[in-house]
């Protein structure tokens, strides 16, 4: 591992941090305002997008900003495997699949109609786990300390 990669995957831990806390800004202005009432309804792009379209902007930008954290996250995780540090490989990966795992829930919770709080409660479950997780890989990614 290059002297400059521990810095880079810090700086890329620190950023999946930040844009977790604004997401879960956009999820509590979603769960307070209230979700229109809408039947379950299949996949599609167009179907997702008209549904997250009825919240209105917050709804949109929550999900592309699920979206972009799943694609860091999936960055995060080569990198931290790349690293050979133990601690920061388990984490790394443990931190992205509950990333999956929060924007699985939060599809099916909009293929739901926004109906089923289960799905929801999933989603707020994963994204902690998620943040947590990382939260524990930046920990380990941690200077070695001088003597």
């Amino acid at each position: 591992m290059s002297r400059n990669q521990p810095k880079g995957l810090r700086a890329v831990v620190i950023s999946l941090l930040v844009i977790l806390a604004v997401q879960f800004e956009f999820g509590m202005a979603i769960n307070l305002s209230g979700q229109p009432s809408l039947p379950p309804f299949s996949f599609s792009f167009t179907s997702v997008l008209n549904a997250l379209n009825q919240i209105g902007f917050v709804g949109v930008t929550h999900a592309v900003l699920g979206t972009l954290l799943t694609i860091i996250a999936l960055i995060n995780l080569v990198m931290a495997l790349a690293s050979k540090m133990r601690g920061v490989q388990i984490f790394g990966a443990l931190g992205f699949l509950s990333m999956v795992l929060a924007a699985t829930m939060g599809l099916t919770f909009t293929l739901s109609g926004f109906q089923n709080d289960g799905y929801s409660h999933g989603m707020a479950t994963n994204f902690l786990l998620t943040f947590g997780f990382h939260f524990l890989e930046l920990y380990f990614l941690k200077p070695a300390g001088r003597t």
